[in-house]
């Protein structure tokens, strides 16, 4: 595999994990801190792609949304607060 090759493969990586985190950031409401990286254009890195994440994982909802024959949604029970 060539650099080219490389490049893409770590590129749909890290895309992979923007979508993991939007997905955990929808499911659980925790978020990813930017404030630990000291230099402000790897905030701003990181913050476009978990934002990339974000957009993809709105695609991928309402992609299954528009197909509900092979998709459903299932009532989760919701934990009891004691």
């Amino acid at each position: 595999m060539g650099l080219v090759g490389a490049l893409v493969h770590a590129s749909f990586d890290v895309v992979l994990i923007a979508v993991c985190l939007a997905g955990i950031r929808r499911a659980t409401g925790l978020t990813l801190q930017t404030s630990y990286l000291s230099s402000k254009s790897h905030q701003r890195i990181l913050g476009t792609v978990v934002g990339v994440g974000e957009r993809l994982f709105d695609v991928a909802v309402a992609f299954m949304c528009a197909y509900p024959s092979v998709f459903r949604r299932e009532q989760v029970p919701r934990p009891r607060s004691e």
